[in-house]
């Protein structure tokens, strides 16, 4: 009674309210969709090693997970050491320097590094350029760095002869095992091209597409699925870009010189410094072999993509984005990676064969 008004008439109200039970947490959990399917007909089926549940589809019989894995699950090591090789990536420390700070193997390191590489890259596949899109290609030297004796040193069996990769890659046995410098002046088919991509909406795409000059094909390969509704291509005079513009029916300006490329409104500015940061990222990894070049393009973009930031803020970044990831690569599959279909075959052309642009 001592109540106001205003007051009384409140409590009134929800006292003369019908009471609502409240909501049964278990009903809310909803049962996940089969990604096979589609179908919501699932049941459980156990769970793994690591504590997540599994879920098996009544319908097409498959069997997946409640929800993505982070990239360290599996590993022998403890999150927290995961977690200080990232920061220490992040800060360009060198395989050997992170081993001994981590107490860990090489190879281990190695393999860690390439985990994460390609986590991040499967992150980007859904990247989709919007509104004025720089495009440009850069081109690195074909290489075939790395140790071509890997498994007898494991002693994993009786050792096996196994033939350099640069002997399987060119038809001609060109040595140029590293990659530091190629028997052909110019722009020629020993040139790995990676054409790059940045959108109006900053998102950046890019990956190795083919053995020297690219064509229109080259370049769709790339980029298909990747630019938007409104996307307008800023390119040089490439009629590879003028011709793959055609066959999608893209809008696109073309800047005929250097100097446009440079001023003016629209530039190619921006994928210029991301192909120079590409650049000085492979050298400080003292080269890369070509097998790999593509996971070291999408650590570039991530970078380019949070600019402004310090080392500990984006191995941050990182660290959430590997939380969950769609597949976690195992160390068979990087051990057994090969080089890309189009590397193969390469001939090393005469001194006086060079490709123009």
């Amino acid at each position: 009674m001592n109540l106001s008004e205003e007051e009384q008439q409140l409590v009134f109200r929800e006292v003369s309210q019908p009471g609502t039970p409240e909501p049964d947490k278990k009903s809310q959990k909803e049962k996940p969709c089969c990604p096979h399917c589609g179908s919501s007909h699932v049941s459980k089926n156990g769970k793994t090693p690591a504590g997540y549940q599994r879920f098996m589809c009544v319908d097409c019989h498959k069997t997946f997970g409640e929800k993505e894995r982070p990239v360290w699950i599996g590993s022998h090591f403890p999150k927290e050491v995961w977690m200080e090789y990232i920061r220490l990536m992040n800060m360009n420390v060198s395989l050997r320097a992170i081993a001994e700070a981590l107490e860990i193997n090489v190879t281990t390191a190695f393999f860690w590094r390439h985990k994460i590489l390609t986590a991040l890259k499967d992150g980007k596949s859904d990247a989709v350029l919007e509104e004025h899109t720089q495009a440009d290609e850069t081109f690195t030297q074909l290489s075939t760095k790395g140790n071509n004796n890997a498994y007898n040193n494991l002693h994993r069996g009786e050792p096996v002869f196994r033939e350099p990769d640069y002997k399987k890659v060119r038809k001609s046995g060109h040595r140029h095992a590293r990659g530091s410098c190629s028997s052909t002046r110019g722009l020629s088919q020993g040139l790995v091209c990676t054409p790059f991509a940045i959108g109006g909406n900053d998102i950046c795409w890019g990956k190795p597409s083919n053995m020297g000059a690219p064509s229109s094909g080259d370049l769709d390969s790339v980029y298909a699925g990747h630019l938007g509704e409104s996307v307008i291509l800023v390119t040089d005079a490439s009629t590879a870009a003028r011709k793959y513009a055609e066959d999608k029916e893209l809008p696109i300006i073309q800047l005929k010189s250097k100097t446009e490329s440079r001023q003016g409104k629209h530039n190619l500015q921006k994928v210029n410094n991301l192909h120079s940061s590409f650049k000085q990222d492979l050298r400080g990894y003292n080269g890369v072999s070509t097998k790999y070049l593509e996971n070291y393009a999408n650590l570039t973009i991530f970078k380019q993509e949070t600019p402004g930031i310090t080392d500990i803020t984006r191995a941050a970044l990182l660290t959430d984005k590997l939380r969950n990831v769609p597949k976690v690569a195992r160390w068979k599959d990087l051990r057994a990676k090969d080089y890309p279909p189009f590397v193969y075959g390469v001939l090393d052309t005469k001194p006086g064969d060079e490709v123009s642009t």
